[in-house]
């Protein structure tokens, strides 16, 4: 079955913790997803203070905070659980460049699908 990336990023965007995020600016996170088209590679996520995020599938225009380039299925596997970020990270298939304290707070503003907080449930459970 063929991932999508824009549902994927559709997802993230309404998971992603503005609270933990640096206060009073917006803040500007661009992934790329290599093995995509053109047309599919780049999706921007704009976090203005105190407002929704934004999904921008053409670049805003703003400086960006932090470029995250993932292998499609690496990203989509840490968001669902099956595996972690900081699994993908050290794999190399999740790479972070840019401010080190969004890559240090990766975990508290980028908060995984609820479908990924349910398996580590099951998981410590068993």
């Amino acid at each position: 079955k063929k991932l999508d990336a824009r549902l994927l990023m559709w997802n993230m965007r309404q998971k992603i913790d503005t609270s933990a995020l640096p206060r009073g600016r917006t803040t500007v996170i661009h992934f790329t997803y290599p093995e995509l088209t053109e047309s599919e590679r780049h999706y921007w996520l704009v976090a203005r203070p105190g407002q929704p995020v934004d999904l921008c599938l053409l670049d805003p225009g703003h400086d960006v905070d932090l470029f995250i380039r993932a292998d499609l299925k690496a990203m989509t596997s840490a968001w669902m659980g099956w595996s972690t970020l900081r699994s993908e990270i050290e794999a190399n298939s999740v790479v972070l460049i840019g401010d080190r304290r969004l890559i240090a707070t990766l975990d508290k503003w980028m908060v995984r699908s609820s479908y990924a907080i349910a398996a580590e449930q099951q998981a410590v459970a068993a």
